[in-house]
């Protein structure tokens, strides 16, 4: 029998979700966009590691791994934001993927800014509680209850 958690009844602090998530996508995100296209190095190459005697913690195995996870995390990502609302997820690619200014995705959406900052705070609740409950990530910020 499959059971259900109990509906969140906290309210989701809108400001700070979305400075979660850009700094994820700043820190996290180009992470793993970085080792995802990462070249790997000859089998023979010399490693830029420091030397731990016999064990090689740089091999290319471990590089083709850790290079394999990066692009399944991209990929995990680009699936979550495809299952957002269009607005969403043009925002959030436009801004914390493509870093547009918030003008050029006014220009892109044909919407005013105080749209796209509505979009902005909802895309970003939305990709953080998706991405929180799939992935165990602390994203989504609450108000303390009072």
């Amino acid at each position: 029998m499959m059971k259900l958690d109990p509906p969140e009844t906290r309210e989701i602090d809108y400001s700070q979700t979305k400075k979660n998530v850009a700094k994820w996508f700043d820190t996290e995100y180009s992470k793993y966009k970085r080792l995802a296209n990462l070249p790997l190095l000859p089998n023979n190459a010399l490693s830029l590691a420091p030397s731990r005697g016999t064990a090689h913690t740089n091999s290319v195995e471990d590089r083709t791994v850790t290079r394999a996870n990066a692009k399944q995390v991209l990929e995990f990502v680009n699936a979550v934001l495809d299952m957002l609302d269009d607005r969403y997820k043009t925002v959030i690619k436009s801004r914390y993927i493509q870093r547009l200014q918030v003008w050029s995705v006014c220009d892109i959406l044909g919407v005013e800014r105080a749209q796209v900052s509505v979009y902005d705070r909802q895309g970003c609740a939305e990709f953080a509680q998706t991405l929180d409950l799939s992935a165990g990530t602390q994203l989504t910020a609450y108000k303390e209850e009072a």
